[in-house]
């Protein structure tokens, strides 16, 4: 599903990790724990093609975004990288939504999204919040409108940046059962926390 091989990044002279290789299967969930700096969130962003490596291999659902050849990285082409960013979503530490989209809005930008959405609204429990702002919404919402828009093109591997940190018990525990949900219907997720729980 999701192979990571020799994998390195670094920031001017600070490298980050070196010779990082895994391997994720299908359905599987994923918990990296580590303290904050580590370069949790930086990983994430490299699988998301937000951040570029420095070497190594990631190859998602057998597609190349990336490979070391001769000592350089080469990146697949921008058809193949459009086709990839189907194959793995984000869910961003502070959610990242429009403020001034609704709820609804926020899932699709396009008519041909709509069935999809209020499926997975009604999934998030959040059918009766559509035509809500963020600002109005708790934020257990937020991070549940975050994780539905995710969805919206049913990606293979989903990735969570401290899903859970600014959560109260009762809306972790909600986020926590969607996550398993997922994982049931085979999406591969994996989640970066400094969360001991």
């Amino acid at each position: 599903m999701l192979k990571i091989k020799s994998l390195k990044k670094q920031f001017g002279e600070d490298i980050i990790w070196n010779n990082l290789t895994a391997n994720f299967s299908q359905g599987e969930i994923v918990c990296i724990q580590g303290k904050s700096g580590e370069g949790k969130t930086t990983f994430l962003r490299c699988l998301n093609n937000l951040e570029k490596v420095d070497g190594g291999t990631i190859i998602i659902d057998d597609f190349y975004l990336c490979s070391e050849e001769n000592g350089l990285v080469r990146y697949a082409n921008e058809d193949k990288l459009k086709d990839l960013s189907t194959k793995i979503g984000m869910i961003f530490q502070n959610f990242n939504l429009f403020p001034n989209l609704n709820v609804e809005e926020n899932l699709f930008l396009a008519p041909r999204y709509k069935n999809r959405a209020e499926s997975l609204l009604k999934d998030m429990n959040l059918y009766d919040k559509k035509k809500l702002y963020p600002y109005q919404l708790s934020g257990g919402q937020q991070q549940r409108v975050a994780i539905a828009r995710a969805c919206m093109l049913n990606p293979k591997v989903l990735c969570f940046d401290e899903p859970t940190s600014a959560l109260d018990d009762a809306n972790k525990e909600q986020v926590i059962e969607i996550i398993k949900k997922l994982a049931q219907n085979g999406m591969t997720q994996i989640i970066v926390t400094h969360d001991s729980e």
